[in-house]
């Protein structure tokens, strides 16, 4: 399912179902402060079914884990359940998005028969002999009857409608009653699933395991010699999956203390400078922590126009009217700026280069100055 999540004129295409990190990942750069999951998002491709406009031109908002719920919901549905649940949304076109997701546990009292038109209908209600008028026709009279006309008959009285091969009856439709639980980001930064390896080398996947990092190396009782990784999750995006090794599971725990020692702000700033300088390694990843410092960051800034608004606004005069900025294309103008800084617009905001400040003022160097008054003195001469 992807959807496009909204936040202040940021945004972004995301598809779900994601992972816990993927999801944080996601806040982070639309700029949610640490601690608000909740999204306003558009819903635009929806397990390929053609929903009805009211819903795909329409903003909702949730918890962004219970979006995700109900991506997983929707991944894990079967077919017939599929045309059920597509059948209730034509028949409720307002749904908010609390409905959506209950009508996902309570399709079973939508019937659905694996009818394509009118005459398989028909097909299904002389078989069954689902209207009364039926019950007592023999064998031969029923032989005789237009199926087409007898499937016709039956969808104008109950108002059903066909759908991807299937006839969907929505009146018996009933809101579940239920309390839905999801589930919250466990407190770690990787997570390794790991199996131990048979005497062929190959790894014994029905003994695999999830490793949480960080964890305490003292209390830790597992043999990591004699396992290997067979899946991982990160919160770095730029951290290389081939760094997600068991061999390599020392230096990821530090790398995992390190971080849980970082700032909410200052872990964003981490990824953007990760981002910036192309760091997939672990090592260099600590590295990087330990040089934060040198970089400035602004998680406000999402293009060059900004940041050149930004930039003017922090060195004009205090009384400057900034009215005047506010339809004026400054992109050009703030890639010039960032330029001179060695700076970059990352996925989540704007970057110095190392050891620049983002909105200093720009000078002319010496070096500068006198190049200029020669070409003054030559232009005189001539």
């Amino acid at each position: 399912m992807r959807v496009n999540l909204i936040n202040n004129g940021y945004a972004l295409s995301a598809e779900f179902p994601m992972t816990a990190f993927e999801m944080q990942d996601a806040l982070d750069r639309l700029k949610y402060p640490a601690g608000n999951s909740e999204v306003t998002f558009r819903i635009y491709e929806f397990k390929n079914m053609n929903l009805p406009s009211e819903l795909y031109e329409k903003d909702f908002s949730a918890d962004i884990y219970r979006l995700n719920l109900f991506a997983e919901r929707l991944e894990n549905l079967e077919f017939t359940e599929i045309a059920a649940f597509k059948s209730l949304l034509i028949e409720n076109p307002e749904s908010s998005f609390e409905d959506m997701l209950l009508m996902t546990y309570g399709l079973d009292s939508v019937m659905v028969y694996p009818c394509g038109n009118c005459y398989e209908l028909g097909e299904t209600v002389i078989e069954n002999e689902l209207i009364s008028e039926l019950e007592s026709c023999s064998d031969e009279i029923l032989e005789l009857l237009d199926r087409e006309k007898v499937g016709k008959l039956m969808c104008e009285r109950e108002g059903g409608q066909f759908i991807d091969g299937c006839y969907c009856l929505t009146s018996g439709y009933e809101k579940p009653e239920i309390n839905i639980e999801f589930g919250r980001p466990e407190n770690c930064f990787f997570r390794l699933l790991i199996a131990p390896l048979k005497q062929d080398g190959v790894p014994d996947y029905g003994s695999a395991q999830w490793i949480l990092l960080p964890f305490d190396e003292e209390n830790q009782e597992v043999n990591f010699e004699k396992m290997t990784c067979v899946k991982s999750e990160s919160s770095l995006p730029n951290l290389s999956k081939n760094q997600f090794q068991t061999k390599n599971i020392g230096e990821l725990n530090e790398l995992a203390k390190s971080i849980s020692e970082l700032s909410h702000d200052d872990f964003v700033k981490l990824k953007a400078v990760m981002e910036v300088e192309n760091i997939c390694e672990i090592s260099d990843t600590l590295d990087c922590i330990g040089r934060l410092s040198e970089y400035q960051f602004d998680r406000n800034i999402a293009d060059s126009g900004e940041f050149g608004k930004t930039y003017l606004l922090k060195n004009l005069p205090a009384d400057f009217d900034s009215a005047i900025l506010e339809n004026t294309d400054l992109c050009d103008f703030g890639e010039r700026i960032l330029a001179q800084k060695n700076g970059i617009i990352t996925s989540y905001g704007a970057v110095s280069g190392r050891g620049q400040e983002l909105y200093s003022v720009l000078t002319v160097q010496p070096e500068q100055e006198l190049d200029e008054d020669e070409n003054c003195e030559m232009g005189m001469s001539l």
